[in-house]
Parts: structure tokens; C-alpha cells; sequence
């Protein structure tokens, strides 16, 4: 029970969970372990940043971390998602070890800050989004950390850019489920830097005009540690670990050193060649292995009932299991006709030249 955003001085449980005790354990742990309790003001939650995920609450994010750290009083502060449990503070003594590298042209707070190599993505492999930094915890100077969280909310003209404005031609497979022009991530990090770095651009989310100063600001400004540098359990990302292409898809500290190492020496392609070929083949891979899309329409779907019953079994097999492959080796003109149809019915947002056909 609480009256309103601010210091929560007697946190107490609504009538309805007095008698639960498990509540009453849990608001007893959280009332010795906390200094103080606090409550965020209100804010607009945003439709989903891409396709496959919830509301966007980026605001409620903002407004959650400022209204925490106007309560930190000390020289350090680790903000973090509520859901991450730290196994132990290990992370501090590797925060030490590399807080002080030297840094160079792109320096702008005070000191490194220490974030998660998960979605710290490397926009040169399987998603091109710049300045896509981790906001899963900071662990740095507070005045740093509250920099980071100097934003402004999210608004809904940003939040519905690409139901209004087409794709680039260049736009990659995974770039075109995006319905907001920024992922949330990057609006958080690039609005921050931008004050600092007035030269720096990104007009939509897969912008790679700075892309090579975007690892420039990441290395200059915060230190990196995967799961073996920061213990943590994270129960809704706890198979992330097994994924064997996410220290390509991310930002690893082994990679951030020798970023560090190389300071802009040698161009950044020739550094990642090893993760973006890695990317290109599981991206081809991904796209060819779709699998078969119920059709849009009567004449498409007329098409694949008479299609899939005249194939061999062969032939039938590769149309179920990779249409793409199939219309795209097919000799017979009518049939790529179809498939072009087919392809674009599946994916409204591109033509398969690579055309964009977004109203």
C-alpha cells in the first residue's frame, strides 16, 4: 500500500495478502534489506518496438531508474533490472581491473561503467543497430550512471516510425521486423552521446553512418563482462548462455579488449571477420529455413493445393521446408511468378528484389 510516487516510508501489504505468508515474508526481506523504498511517477507505455514482443515500456523504465537514483547517496551505484539476482560482487573487483584503460577522443563520462555483454549488440554481424548498448545493469560512478538515464521519454512518433515511413533498400532480414525507429536500447544510449558528440548520426535504427564511431563510444565509455566476469542468475534469459552464435551476435569482453587494444588502429571489419562470417552463414540459413506460410488470398492458396499435389515427393519436401530455396531454383517461369507473389504475401513489408513496397 502505498499513496503515491515517492519515498514509501511504511510499505504495508493490501487487505487481500495480509493473510498470505509468503507476501509477508517478502515484504519483511525487502524492509530489512532496503535503505529506502521508493516509487516511480506514472508513465506511457509504447507499442512494440518489433514484431513478437509486448508494449514497449521504455518510459516506465526512464521514469523507474531516475526516481532510484535521486535516492543514491553514495560515490558508486549498481542499477539494475529487478529481475537479475547477482550471485556474489565479483563484478566489482573485475570492474577495478579494467575501469582505468586508457580511453581516447570518444571519452565522455567521468569513468567506464560496467554493463552486460548481453545486447551489447555488434552492429557489423546479425543486426546493424549502432550504439545498441546493454542496459540490463550499470555499475559505475553514480554521476555517470545518472547520466546514462538523462532522457527524455520515448514518444509515439518514434514508436510508430516505420508504419509511416519504408525500409531502406540496404535493411537487413532481422532490421525489417521493427516497427519503432530505434530500438530502446539505442535510443537510451544515443541521446545521451549525442550531447557530447553533436557529429554523431543515426536517423533510423539501422543507420550505419556511425557505425564505426559507435564502437569508438562503447569503448571509450563503459567496460564489458559476459557471464563469466558478472555472476548472475537471470531466470527469463537463463538459456542465452547456450546459444552458441551470441558471442557473434554480442559484444564479449575478450572482443572488447582487443578493441581496446587496437584503438581504432585497424578497420573493424577486419576485427569481426571471423563473427561476421558466422553471421552471414546463419542469417542465409535462417531466411532459406522458414519453413512453408499458409498463403494469403484464393488464388495462391488455389495455387499450392494443385502445386503440392503435382510435385514429386522430393520436390514437395523442399517446397515445405524452404520455400525460398524452392521458387528460387525453379526454371519454370509461372511458378516464380507465384513464388514471387507468395514471398511478398509473407513478408508485406519488402518485395523479394528487395524493393521496398511499404505504403
Amino acid at each position: 500500500m502505498f499513496d503515491g510516487p515517492g519515498i514509501i516510508s511504511d510499505p504495508r501489504l493490501v487487505k487481500k495478502y495480509r493473510d498470505n505468508g509468503l507476501f509477508y515474508d517478502a515484504l519483511e526481506l525487502i524492509a530489512e534489506c532496503c535503505d529506502v523504498i521508493t516509487l516511480s511517477g506514472a508513465a506511457v507505455s509504447m507499442p512494440p518496438v518489433k514484431r513478437g514482443l509486448g508494449n514497449n515500456h521504455c518510459n516506465l523504465q526512464i521514469e523507474a531508474a531516475k526516481a532510484g537514483l535521486d535516492h543514491v547517496g553514495t560515490e558508486y551505484v549498481l542499477r539494475t533490472r529487478n529481475d537479475i539476482l547477482f550471485v556474489d560482487d565479483s563484478f566489482i573487483d573485475f570492474y577495478i581491473k579494467n575501469h582505468a584503460l586508457p580511453r581516447h577522443r570518444f571519452a565522455a563520462l567521468k569513468q567506464r561503467v560496467l554493463i552486460s555483454e548481453f545486447f551489447t549488440l555488434n552492429p557489423y554481424t546479425f543486426e546493424s543497430l549502432p550504439f545498441h548498448y546493454s542496459d540490463w545493469f550499470h555499475f559505475g560512478l553514480t554521476e555517470d550512471v545518472r547520466c546514462l538515464w538523462d532522457v527524455p521519454p520515448y514518444d509515439i512518433m518514434d514508436a510508430t516510425y516505420y508504419e509511416r515511413h519504408p525500409y531502406q533498400k540496404s535493411t537487413g532480414i532481422k532490421e525489417r521486423a521493427f516497427f519503432s525507429k530505434y530500438a530502446v536500447e539505442q535510443h537510451l544510449s544515443f541521446t545521451v552521446f549525442k550531447k557530447f558528440f553533436p557529429e554523431l548520426t543515426l536517423d533510423y535504427h539501422d543507420d550505419r553512418t556511425s557505425i564505426k564511431e559507435s564502437i569508438g563510444v562503447l569503448a571509450d565509455n563503459f567496460v564489458i563482462g559476459g557471464p563469466n566476469e558478472v555472476q548472475t542468475y537471470f531466470r527469463k534469459y537463463n538459456d542465452l548462455k547456450k546459444n552458441e552464435s551470441i558471442h557473434s551476435m554480442c559484444i564479449p569482453y575478450s572482443l572488447w579488449k582487443k578493441i581496446i587494444n587496437n584503438n581504432e588502429k585497424v578497420d573493424y571489419e577486419f576485427l569481426f571477420s571471423k563473427d561476421i562470417a558466422i553471421a552471414k552463414v546463419e542469417l542465409v540459413h535462417e531466411d532459406d529455413e522458414k519453413g512453408l506460410i499458409t498463403p494469403k488470398g484464393i488464388i495462391l492458396k488455389l495455387f499450392f493445393f494443385i502445386l503440392l499435389r503435382i510435385l514429386g515427393k522430393t520436390r514437395r519436401k523442399k517446397l515445405r521446408k524452404s520455400p525460398k530455396a524452392f521458387f528460387r531454383d525453379s526454371r519454370f517461369g509461372p511458378v516464380r511468378y507465384m513464388g514471387k507473389l507468395y514471398l511478398r504475401s509473407t513478408r508485406p513489408d519488402i518485395d523479394t528484389t528487395g524493393v521496398n513496397i511499404r505504403p
